[in-house]
């Protein structure tokens, strides 16, 4: 592994549109390599508050030719991809996210730089991407968790080309270094190349895979087609758990998801909401507890919608629905008699609820009249302000030194 290093140029000119809401757009203006481009985020998202130093770095120390076909994974806010496609201007950029306010960010970064060989898919990697060749360069902004980063990584070597370029960045405390030498291991030397501020980008040039291939890479959750398998017994059914890595939980099911799926009140033939159904556990639980009425299920990210869906089917429920959604985007013109949900409360290393009010003020607005919502959260977590304001009414269900759960009406 050898190194260099460069100063980034990426400058931040202005910000606007903070403070207007969950669903108003964050217009913020940035040069990198002597050019202005215009990003579009949104709370919630990587890099909101702050210019994500790691794409940054990426955008600025990527090389590119001009008819070059570029992958960015975890594209964020886009900045790497449209970057990139001014430099590819005979070439194409395409970039993936697995969120869907992620990728909405970047299809609006794309539009707002009038960047018109970028295209902007809804994908965990190459999930849901065939390029109609290999790719000359990957870029990967390194996305939290061991297999998610494993899977990016080896998702870049087998759709570039010989000889193809394959960058990576992200921050030391978030393990950057460990992936810097997986990187090494698979493509055989990896350079480093930029620094700043406890960021690291390294770039490796594709040749043979290993052999034998490094145990990193064995896993066989790195085929996309691939899930995690587990049994719960819950309400007095046996049920199967699909998931796939990067997904809340998806290795076993966590005790506040167990609380919340036996303390929730479900009666036949109503209409239920998952609200960040994850692996999909508690919308299955939830069918079966309303059958014949029905049940959605969404979620911001991709992998946890497959997952949702594999566990419905291998619970064999036909009432269920499941979409990807920011919050409730995709079920907003429904109305239902519960939501359910285990909001999430993480941002990287910050702990910020500023997600899970949303859920909140969601479900009361999607609520019928006498509807109920249901969460589950650990104790420390003060929103019992929040629901009672939103709402106007609070019960707490249950309470132990970890988990509380909490219901409140329409």
């Amino acid at each position: 592994m050898s190194h260099r290093a460069e100063n980034s140029r990426t400058k931040v000119i202005s910000n606007t549109g903070l403070g207007k809401g969950y669903y108003s757009w964050q217009t913020t203006e940035v040069t990198v390599r002597g050019r202005s481009f215009v990003l579009k985020s949104k709370p919630g998202m990587l890099g909101f508050k702050g210019l994500d130093i790691a794409s940054a770095l990426l955008a600025e120390n990527l090389s590119v030719d001009s008819s070059d076909l570029l992958l960015d994974f975890y594209a964020g806010a886009g900045l790497v991809g449209t970057v990139a496609a001014s430099v590819a201007v005979e070439g194409k950029s395409l970039m993936t996210d697995s969120n869907v306010a992620a990728a909405e960010a970047a299809r609006r970064t794309v539009e707002a730089n009038g960047a018109g060989n970028v295209t902007v898919v809804l994908s965990s990697g190459t999930s849901h991407v065939k390029p109609e060749r290999p790719a000359d360069v990957v870029s990967v902004r390194l996305p939290k968790g061991k297999l998610p980063a494993l899977q990016m990584i080896w998702d870049g070597f087998n759709i570039l080309k010989q000889g193809g370029l394959f960058y990576i960045a992200g921050a030391n405390d978030e393990g950057i270094k460990t992936y810097l030498e997986a990187t090494d291991e698979l493509f055989g030397e990896i350079n480093i190349i930029a620094y700043r501020k406890g960021h690291r980008v390294g770039v490796a040039k594709k040749s043979i895979l290993p052999f034998p291939l490094p145990q990193l890479f064995t896993s066989p959750l790195l085929d996309h087609s691939q899930f995690h398998i587990y049994v719960s017994q819950l309400r007095g059914n046996t049920y199967r758990v699909c998931s796939r890595p990067g997904v809340f939980s998806w290795d076993h099911l966590d005790e506040g998801t167990r609380i919340l799926i036996e303390t929730m009140e479900i009666h036949p033939n109503t209409r239920v909401l998952d609200l960040g159904c994850g692996t999909g556990i508690i919308g299955s639980v939830a069918a079966n507890l309303a059958h014949p009425g029905e049940v959605y299920m969404v979620d911001s990210n991709i992998d946890a919608v497959a997952s949702a869906q594999r566990t419905s089917e291998a619970n064999r429920l036909r009432n269920c629905t499941i979409l990807a959604s920011d919050s409730v985007s995709a079920v907003r013109h429904l109305k239902f008699d519960v939501v359910v949900t285990n909001p999430p409360f993480h941002l990287g290393k910050a702990t910020e609820y500023d997600m899970a009010i949303q859920f909140i003020r969601d479900a009361a607005d999607i609520l019928k009249r006498n509807g109920r919502l249901y969460l589950v959260a650990n104790r420390f977590i003060p929103y019992e302000t929040d629901v009672q304001s939103i709402f106007g009414t609070l019960k707490t269900l249950y309470q132990d030194r970890r988990y509380k759960i909490l219901m409140a009406t329409v």
